[in-house]
C-alpha cells in the first residue's frame, strides 16, 4: 500500500470498519487501474479528511481532480446531487465509477476557498449568489438523496443510544432538538435539491465562474437547513454571536428565506452537527456546541 496518512487511514477505520481494511489493501491497484483507464497521471493528493483526493493531468493536459472512496449510500448521493446540479454553481462531473468508488471532475483553477476572505460581509454575498445557482426544486427521480427526515432519524437514533445526553449535549436539549426536526418536518416548505454541506471550505475560486461548490453530500429540504453549516463554519474565538446574526441577515435579505425557519433548523442541525463531534475521550466542536444557543437566543427575540 502506498503512504497514506496514519490519521487518513485511522479515519476510514474509525468510520468505515472492515471495509477500510479490504479498501486499503486494494489501494494501490485502484490507482494503477485509474490511471491507465482514464489515461492520466495521479499528482501528490490535497490534505486528506474521510475520501483520497487529488489532482491528475490527463494524456491531453487536461487537469482534472480524481477522488477515491469507500462506496456506500454517502457516495451514491453526492453523485446523484452532482448530476443533478449539472455543473450550475458547482463542480462538473467527467466520469464516475459507482461500484468502485472512483469519482473524477473537472478541476477548480485558482481553487482558493472563500475562507481566505476576511471580509464576512463580503463572503457572505458570495455564498448567497452560489446558493442561488445550485438550488433547484426537488426532482422526483432522487430516491438516492437524503431528505431532512433523514436527520431527524439520525438525531433520534443518537437520543435512543444516549439517553443521557451525550458529550456536553443534555438530554433535555437533545429531545428539545428531536422535537423541533419532527415539527418542522412536520410542515415542510418546498422541497429543494440541496448541496447538504455548504461551507467556506467548499465554495471555491474557478476560471468556469468565480466562485463553484464541491463536494455536495445531497440532501432533499428547506433552503433554510441548506445555509446552516455556512453559518457554523470559520467562526471566531469566543462569542460568535454578532457574527452568525450578520450572516443571518445577510443570507435572508439575498435568497428572501424565513428567518424563523432558519433559525428553528440552525438550533436543531447545531445539536446534531455537535454530537456528530463528540469523541470518546469527550473532545468536542466548542463552535458548534457555543452555536446551539446562540440560535435558541436569536429565536426567542
Amino acid at each position: 500500500m502506498s503512504s497514506l496518512p496514519k490519521q487518513f487511514v485511522q479515519t476510514l477505520r474509525d468510520v468505515h470498519k472492515d471495509k477500510a481494511d479490504g479498501w486499503l489493501r486494494d489501494f494501490d491497484r485502484l490507482i494503477c487501474d485509474s490511471e491507465e483507464r482514464w489515461q492520466m497521471k495521479l499528482m501528490s493528493p490535497f490534505d486528506l479528511s474521510f475520501n483520497y483526493v487529488a489532482p491528475a493531468i490527463r494524456k491531453d493536459g487536461t487537469e482534472v481532480v480524481v477522488k477515491l472512496v469507500i462506496p456506500g449510500d454517502e457516495f451514491a448521493s453526492e453523485v446523484g446531487a452532482l448530476k443533478l446540479f449539472n455543473g450550475n454553481g458547482m463542480v462538473k462531473i467527467i466520469d464516475v465509477d459507482i461500484e468502485n468508488g472512483i469519482l473524477i471532475l473537472e478541476r477548480l483553477l485558482p481553487g482558493k476557498t472563500l475562507a481566505v476572505l476576511e471580509n464576512e460581509e463580503e463572503a457572505a454575498h458570495i455564498a448567497s449568489q452560489v446558493m442561488k445557482r445550485l438550488w433547484i426544486p426537488a426532482p422526483t427521480n432522487s430516491s438516492s438523496i437524503p431528505t431532512t427526515f433523514t436527520m431527524e432519524k439520525k438525531l433520534i437514533h443518537i437520543l435512543k443510544k444516549n439517553t443521557e445526553g451525550l458529550g456536553p449535549i443534555t438530554k433535555e436539549i437533545l429531545q428539545e432538538a428531536v422535537d423541533t426536526y419532527k415539527s418542522m418536518n412536520a410542515m415542510p416548505d418546498k422541497p429543494f435539491l440541496l448541496h447538504g454541506d455548504l461551507h467556506h471550505y467548499n465554495i471555491l475560486m474557478a476560471a468556469r465562474e468565480p466562485w463553484l461548490a464541491i463536494d455536495p453530500k445531497g440532501l432533499i429540504g428547506d433552503r433554510e437547513y441548506d445555509v446552516i453549516q455556512y453559518l457554523l463554519n470559520k467562526l471566531p474565538n469566543g462569542d460568535s454571536t454578532n457574527v452568525i446574526e450578520k450572516r443571518i441577515d445577510i443570507l435572508v435579505k439575498e435568497l428572501n428565506l424565513d428567518k424563523k425557519r432558519l433559525l428553528s433548523w440552525g438550533f436543531a442541525h447545531s445539536v446534531l452537527s455537535t454530537c456528530w463531534t463528540v469523541q470518546e475521550d469527550g473532545r468536542y466542536s466548542e463552535p458548534f456546541y457555543k452555536a446551539i444557543q446562540v440560535f435558541k437566543s436569536l429565536n426567542q427575540r
